[in-house]
């Protein structure tokens, strides 16, 4: 975290001080289990969310750090729910650098442990509010963020997965919450009413371009700095935008890879990852996610001059050059 928002001492010090205070909200009954909750929040994440939500405070015509700490971590506690019913679902042995709730506890007490971080965080949006809307808006947001689970479970293993099919999925999986994230940000700190729906704009493009950009690293990446094992979403049936565009043309190639079964060997995901960098899945990826931040850039643009809003053209720069 700290390295990631090096350029801004005031985003570091808000932060640093939302860390302190979720590892402290979170407080399960179960001691193990809550280690190891805590531990994900000490651990390596970016805190790219929260991060967001304290830079669109800054355009705020009246500024609560308490109401803006609880609208951070209501973001925070809502992403992190998320990640570990996701690494129940895929049964993935380390998030952030550390083994994940459900290697250290079970999968029960790590769905339970979701669940009880969900309480939690529509807790802190009570906490925060100005008004319903609020509530309403965390509560649309959970349902896209499920819904988008949902589509993309149904489009596992499916060959035939449109681009559109995938930026629907993405657009709840990823998008929606950074789009919260960049609103609230704006909106509980009481900014002006285009501005806030100027920071939602920014938020959606950011995430979708995130999204993608994580798909291109399972491609690209070094595992030991993504931390995430190679093409681990392959064998989940999960087919990401590298892969949907390689598949347009060169399926001759690719769908004997694919429909060898649900456990690819690793010589057939090197294999596989070598045929979708050379079909230009990639490169026909990283012209999607560039489209994405140019559109969040020409949103930017509108936004009052100053430095927030060089920093968020500096951020965007670093989202895309981002290498884990």
């Amino acid at each position: 975290m700290a390295v990631f928002w090096n350029d801004l001492e005031f985003l570091k010090v808000h932060l640093s001080n939302l860390q302190k205070y979720l590892e402290n909200v979170i407080n399960l009954p179960s001691k193990n289990v809550n280690n190891s909750v805590t531990d994900l929040v000490r651990g390596n994440g970016k805190f790219v969310r929260a991060g967001l939500f304290y830079l669109f405070s800054e355009y705020g015509l009246q500024k609560d750090d308490e109401r803006l700490m609880h609208g951070a971590a209501s973001i925070e506690l809502l992403h992190l729910a998320t990640l570990i019913h996701d690494d129940v679902i895929d049964e993935s042995n380390k998030r952030r650098g550390v083994e994940t709730v459900q290697v250290r506890n079970g999968n029960r007490n790590a769905i339970y442990a979701g669940d009880y971080l969900f309480t939690l965080a529509f807790e802190e949006t009570l906490i925060s509010a100005l008004d319903k809307s609020d509530i309403q808006l965390m509560n649309q947001s959970m349902r896209l963020i499920l819904k988008g689970e949902l589509y993309q479970y149904d489009d596992n293993y499916n060959l035939n997965e449109t681009v559109d099919e995938y930026l629907r999925i993405i657009e709840g999986k990823t998008a929606c919450l950074f789009a919260l994230a960049c609103r609230q940000g704006a909106r509980l700190a009481k900014a002006d009413e285009v501005i806030v729906d100027l920071a939602e704009q920014i938020g959606r493009s950011i995430g979708l371009s995130y999204q993608i950009i994580d798909d291109i690293l399972d491609y690209s990446g070094d595992s030991e700095k993504t931390n995430k094992p190679v093409l681990e979403d392959i064998n989940e049936g999960v087919y990401s935008l590298p892969l949907l565009f390689a598949l347009e043309t060169n399926r001759l190639e690719l769908e004997p890879i694919l429909t060898k079964g649900k456990r690819l060997a690793l010589e057939d995901l090197n294999n596989l990852k070598k045929i979708v960098i050379k079909s230009d899945g990639l490169s026909r990826a990283r012209t999607v996610a560039n489209e994405l931040i140019d559109q969040a850039n020409l949103d930017i643009n509108m936004l009052p001059d100053g430095e927030i809003k060089n920093y968020l053209r500096k951020l965007l720069n670093k989202l895309l050059k981002r290498d884990k």
